[in-house]
C-alpha cells in the first residue's frame, strides 16, 4: 500500500469514528437528524442514493464489459467488483442508520410489501450485493464455471433494474409534482451510469484504459444533455409545486466534466461526482419543500432544509465504510489467494 492509500485509509478510519458516533446516537440514544413530519427524506437517505447508484453504475460497466470480453475489464475484475461491493456496503450502512432503529431494519426485511417500490429497491440491491459477493468468492478461490456467464448477466439485469426502481420510489409518489413521472427513473439511471464510470476513473491506479474513457465520454455527455433539457424545462414551468430546483452550477459542472474527461480524467470524475451528488440532493429535497394538508398549521406552506452535523456525520460514515471495504477487498483478496497457493 503506497503513502497516498495509507493516508486515505487513516482519514477513512477517522471518518468511521466520527460518523459512527452519530450512527450509534441515532440508533440507540435519540433522534438527531433535521427531519420532521413534512421533511422526512434528508441527507442520510441521499447518501444512500448516491453510493447505491454509483455501485450499480460500476456493476453495469463491469458486467457489460465482461460479457463483451473487453480486455480492460477482464484485467481489472477484482478492483471493479471490489469498488461495486464497497460502495454498496457503504450505501446500506447509510440506509440502516437513516431508518433510525435496528427494529426498523428488521421489519423492513421481514415484512415484505410486494406493491412497495421501496421494498423492491432494497430487495434488488440486496440481490446485487449477493451476486457481487459470489463473484468475489469465485475470484478468491480462482473458480470458474458455467454459472459465471449467468451470474454476470444477472448482475447486469439486477443493477439496471435497481437503478430504475430507485427512481420509481420518487416518481410514483402521489401528490408531489416535483417527483412524479418517469423522468425520476431516468435521472437515477443516467446518474448511476455517470457516477459509476466516474468512480472507476477516480480509483484507477494505473493508466486509464480507452474503454473507461469511451464510456465516460458517452455517459457524461448523456447526463449533460438530460440535465440541460431538465433545467430548460423547469425554467419554463409555471407550476407552484415544481420550481426551478436544478442548480445551474451543477448543470455547468456536469458539462465541464464532460469537456475535461479526455484531458483531465480524474479532475473530470471528481467534478462529475460532486455535481451528481448536488443534483440528487436538490431533487430529493425539492419534492418536500411544499407542505401538504393540515401540516401547514405547524410548518407553514413551505419549508427550507439544511443538514445538521449528525446528518453530515452519516454521509462521512457511509463514504468511510465504502473506502475501507474497497481497500480491504482489493488488498485482502490477493493476500488470501497467495496464502492459499503457498498452502
Amino acid at each position: 500500500m503506497n503513502i497516498s492509500n495509507k493516508i486515505l485509509l487513516i482519514i477513512s478510519l477517522a471518518g468511521l469514528v466520527f460518523g459512527g458516533f452519530f450512527a450509534i446516537e441515532e440508533w440507540f440514544i435519540q433522534p438527531s437528524f433535521s427531519t420532521n413530519d413534512a421533511m422526512i427524506w434528508t441527507l442520510p437517505l441521499i447518501s444512500y442514493i448516491f453510493l447505491a447508484l454509483s455501485s450499480t453504475g460500476v456493476s453495469i460497466v463491469y458486467a457489460y464489459g465482461s460479457l463483451k470480453q473487453i480486455e480492460g475489464i477482464e484485467a481489472n475484475k477484482l478492483p471493479l467488483i471490489g469498488l461495486a461491493l464497497g460502495l454498496l456496503v457503504g450505501a446500506f450502512a447509510s440506509l440502516a442508520t437513516e431508518m433510525g432503529s435496528p427494529l426498523h431494519v428488521f421489519w423492513l426485511v421481514f415484512s415484505p410489501n410486494l406493491l412497495s417500490p421501496i421494498w423492491w429497491m432494497g430487495t434488488l440491491y440486496s440481490i446485487e450485493l449477493l451476486l457481487l459477493f459470489i463473484k468475489l468468492t469465485m475470484i478468491l478461490f480462482d473458480k470458474h464455471s458455467s454459472l459465471d456467464t449467468f451470474l454476470t448477466y444477472a448482475t447486469l439485469i439486477v443493477a439496471v433494474t435497481a437503478s430504475l426502481v430507485l427512481g420509481s420510489v420518487f416518481g410514483t409518489v402521489i401528490g408531489r409534482e416535483g417527483y412524479s413521472g418517469i423522468d425520476a427513473s431516468l435521472l437515477t439511471f443516467i446518474s448511476a451510469l455517470s457516477s459509476g464510470v466516474a468512480m472507476i476513473l477516480l480509483t484507477s491506479k494505473n493508466e486509464i484504459n480507452d474503454y473507461y474513457l469511451y464510456a465516460a465520454r458517452w455517459m457524461f455527455g448523456l447526463l449533460t444533455i438530460f440535465v440541460t433539457i431538465k433545467w430548460v424545462y423547469l425554467a419554463r414551468a409555471h407550476v407552484l409545486e415544481e420550481p426551478q430546483w436544478l442548480p445551474i452550477v451543477s448543470v455547468l459542472g456536469v458539462a465541464l466534466a464532460w469537456l475535461l474527461v479526455k484531458t483531465l480524467p480524474k479532475i473530470s470524475a471528481s467534478l462529475l461526482l460532486a455535481s451528481v451528488f448536488s443534483i440528487e440532493l436538490a431533487f430529493v429535497i425539492q419534492g418536500q419543500n411544499y407542505v401538504l394538508g393540515p401540516k401547514t398549521t405547524w410548518f407553514g406552506t413551505s419549508i427550507n432544509y439544511s443538514p445538521n452535523i449528525a446528518e453530515i456525520g452519516i454521509l462521512v460514515f457511509g463514504v468511510s465504510i465504502a473506502v475501507i471495504a474497497y481497500n480491504v477487498i482489493v488488498q485482502g483478496v490477493p493476500y488470501l489467494r497467495s496464502r492459499n497457493v503457498h498452502n
